[in-house]
């Protein structure tokens, strides 16, 4: 099985691009939050936008559903300039994410498509 996720730092627009899809399991969550927390390191978060497209992602297993909420407050508490996520096209996985930002305080924006993420995320 191929990666589940893929990040890519655009220096010169100010722009931290995540995309995730697929099923992802408890042992993916750990490593991607390492990945994700030594770019976050190398960077000023507050002088960029997080844009994570979550298209593709894949409705998880409900002891999973935790780890959705752990990894959405680490964007918060990351301080970037704007936080922008593309729904899933699932509609089973965007319920999921829905109600995990209803468990807490996100700033971030859910948009449908990419073409809206890039439009807003000056």
């Amino acid at each position: 099985m191929g990666k589940l996720y893929s990040f890519e730092l655009v220096e010169e627009k100010e722009i931290f691009f995540v995309k995730v899809g697929g099923f992802f399991k408890e042992e993916n969550t750990k490593i991607y939050l390492s990945e994700f927390q030594t770019i976050v390191n190398t960077i000023n978060p507050s002088r960029y936008t997080l844009i994570i497209d979550g298209r593709g992602q894949e409705k998880v297993a409900g002891h999973v559903v935790d780890d959705i909420t752990f990894v959405l407050n680490l964007y918060s508490m990351a301080n970037f300039k704007k936080i922008i996520i593309i729904n899933p096209a699932s509609p089973a996985s965007r319920l999921q994410i829905e109600n995990c930002v209803k468990k807490i305080i996100f700033p971030g924006i859910f948009v449908d498509s990419i073409d809206e993420a890039y439009s807003i995320q000056d």
